[in-house]
């Protein structure tokens, strides 16, 4: 394997996110947040943010819990992977052919991991052979990762490392995981449940991220945290209430750790640790300290 890490895992692939109301959910998704709305199949709504031939699709809430997509180096990392995840004792099976159609690869192995959160391990999503066109000039170029809640975090944890994620830093007890030279693609956020708390896309820069929030003012769409910079990654975001309780992130300029490896470092768990522009959410607890001073 070519990665730095040494990681079967490549990247965080595409995102299925269930929501109540489809059409809704397409709206905000395109005309609001900017992506790119592309024909979707059996009742699902798809969308591009990249050269990838789907990156997030809508699925309704009353037949499929969603799932976060994470791509394998081969299918040789694939198997092997998916057998120490059912050693270890987590929900790992494999996917039939609809199931790979539906999420647009050419093989898979559906697994849990101790929060309930669905991950897909999966290999050769499809690309596709056209320019990304999104719908408005929001300025995305890629997906680029996602925070999860946890209830378990020492087994998820153990999740994450089987797919060759480790720790780049903590904020208290959330954890940052690398899986290729930046600082994170994956957060673990301590919670009272499961689930997908928010995904993040990569905007081109400063600039489009406040252009992306003055345009949300002026909708009248709630931010929920930012425009601000994480300590630990650098990264500049702007979290925005998505559909149902969904949250939707801009991202940029996140920190290159790059080939060598450092001993992760440990933030306090303050509102200043989380952002260190001084943005702090009021919605969300994930996102927010008891106790801002340092």
């Amino acid at each position: 394997m070519s990665s730095a890490l040494a990681s079967p895992t490549t990247s965080i692939c595409y995102v299925r996110l269930a929501v109540r109301d489809l059409d809704a959910g397409a709206r905000f998704a395109s005309d609001t947040f900017g992506l790119q709305r592309v024909a979707g199949q059996d009742g699902d709504i798809a969308f591009r943010s990249d050269e990838r031939f789907r990156t997030v699709s809508l699925v309704s809430a009353a037949v499929d819990d969603g799932s976060v997509g994470v791509e394998m180096w081969d299918e040789p990392a694939l198997e092997r992977v998916a057998g120490q995840l059912a050693d270890a004792g987590f929900s790992v099976r494999h996917a039939d052919r609809h199931e790979c159609e539906r999420r647009y690869v050419e093989a898979a192995w559906l697994a849990k991991d101790s929060s309930g959160n669905s991950i897909d391990l999966i290999v050769r999503p499809r690309q596709s052979g056209r320019r990304y066109f999104p719908s408005r000039d929001a300025g995305i170029v890629r997906l680029h990762g996602v925070g999860l809640r946890t209830i378990d975090s020492t087994r998820d944890l153990m999740f994450w490392k089987i797919l060759g994620a480790r720790v780049s830093d903590w904020v208290g007890d959330i954890a940052y995981l690398q899986i290729d030279e930046l600082h994170h693609r994956v957060a673990l956020y301590p919670a009272g449940r499961g689930g997908l708390l928010y995904s993040a896309f990569e905007v081109e820069g400063l600039d489009q991220i406040m252009q992306n929030s003055y345009f949300m003012q002026e909708r009248q769409i709630k931010i929920l945290q930012g425009p601000g910079r994480e300590s630990a990654s650098q990264q500049i975001f702007l979290h925005l209430q998505g559909p149902d309780d969904s949250i939707f992130t801009y991202v940029s300029g996140m920190a290159v750790l790059g080939e060598k490896p450092r001993r992760p470092r440990q933030f306090p768990f303050t509102n200043e640790s989380l952002c260190n522009w001084g943005s702090v959410s009021t919605d969300v607890p994930e996102f927010k300290a008891a106790d801002s001073r340092i």
